[in-house]
């Protein structure tokens, strides 16, 4: 709308001095034109005098031309009266003006109203690929997350029909299917988590800000990874140095914990991870370093995509890991870094994967 009114204000701004104005510019020489007709150099041959003042003045009497025929046939009325005086010759720089060449105030106004528009209709028609673009993933956005949530409610509504036709009379069966909606219900309360957390990152809502160790943060993150999978080994390297950095300590741990849980969810057992911990041009810089299989080729430009998925678990996904394969996990963690003022990669490698987390200091 503002781009709009702007677009209006320039041509109506343009408008007022373009060529249809030129009567105010040319006014005064047309009004000087006029008194100059209106008052002829005395003697000039312009001025018409009647016949009987020139007889008696004893003056010659010459035949008027024919443009005065009309000034003689007034005379006899005894009127003094004038012929009207042909237009003066035009100025040498008047003569283009009129015959309709451009004027350097014109030339120049397009100069400069051209590009401007030029530069308007290319905002507009970002705005509206813009608008556009976001609505389609809105949509898109809106459909997955639909049917995330639908997975986890089947579930749990053919759990509570079976009990009802008395199919869980068995105490052993009984205790699987609480166990299965207890799970259910923790993956769509993370998923739903996660949305809301999303969606307070979208709107740029701030996050709690306090001084966070991460040496200490790392540290707790691998202790809780190598208990809830200690068939995933994970090798733990802090470089000497400072690791303070302001943020959100829960979020900046639930990145950390999403990339630990994604190395378990999606890798054989017996993967092998290396998180690290430096510093490298005024940041501070987590690695998590994988030799597994690593990610598809075809999914590495999407990795962060919201409900992407890397394919189908290799292990079970343990009940304290949040997200539980939804497809949000990478895209949290890139938020969450990104509401800090850094940087998540997926770094090129030849095996396995390698995530590059850089906070500013």
């Amino acid at each position: 709308m503002g781009t709009a009114l702007l677009l209006v204000a320039v041509v109506a701004a343009a408008g007022a001095c373009l060529p249809g104005s030129s009567a105010q510019l040319l006014g005064p020489g047309r009004h000087m034109q006029r008194s100059y007709a209106a008052h002829p150099a005395p003697g000039s041959a312009r001025e018409t005098v009647p016949v009987a003042h020139r007889a008696a003045a004893g003056v010659a009497v010459r035949p008027a031309p024919v443009v005065n025929a009309a000034v003689a046939a007034t005379a006899t009325t005894g009127a003094v009266t004038h012929a009207a005086a042909p237009a003066p010759v035009p100025a040498a720089g008047s003569a283009s003006r009129r015959s309709g060449s451009p004027t350097f105030l014109e030339l120049l106004l397009l100069g400069v109203l051209l590009p401007a528009l030029l530069w308007l209709a290319v905002q507009l028609w970002r705005e509206r690929d813009s608008r556009r673009r976001s609505e389609q993933r809105i949509l898109e956005f809106l459909a997955t997350a639909g049917h995330e949530l639908r997975t986890p409610l089947t579930a749990i509504s053919g759990y509570v029909s079976l009990a009802r036709m008395g199919g869980l009379a068995d105490p052993e069966k009984f205790d699987v299917a609480m166990d299965r909606m207890t799970d259910e219900t923790r993956r769509m309360s993370a998923l739903l988590d996660e949305l809301v957390l999303l969606a307070r990152l979208d709107l740029r809502q701030p996050l709690h800000r306090e001084p966070v160790n991460l040496a200490r943060l790392c540290r707790e993150a691998v202790a809780d990874a190598q208990a809830s999978s200690p068939h995933h080994p994970i090798r733990l390297t802090i470089l000497p140095g400072q690791y303070s950095v302001i943020g959100d300590r829960d979020r900046l741990y639930q990145v950390v914990a999403n990339l630990l849980a994604n190395v378990r969810h999606h890798t054989p057992v017996g993967t092998r991870t290396v998180l690290g911990l430096g510093n490298e041009d005024g940041h501070r810089v987590i690695e998590v370093i994988d030799d597994g299989p690593g990610i598809p080729p075809e999914l590495r430009e999407r990795a962060f995509d919201r409900f992407v998925h890397g394919g189908k678990p290799t292990a079970p996904v343990p009940k304290e890991a949040s997200g539980g394969g939804n497809g949000l996990g990478l895209s949290v963690a890139a938020a969450v870094i990104g509401a800090h003022g850094g940087t998540l990669t997926l770094e090129p490698s030849e095996r396995g994967a390698w995530f590059r987390i850089r906070l500013p200091a």
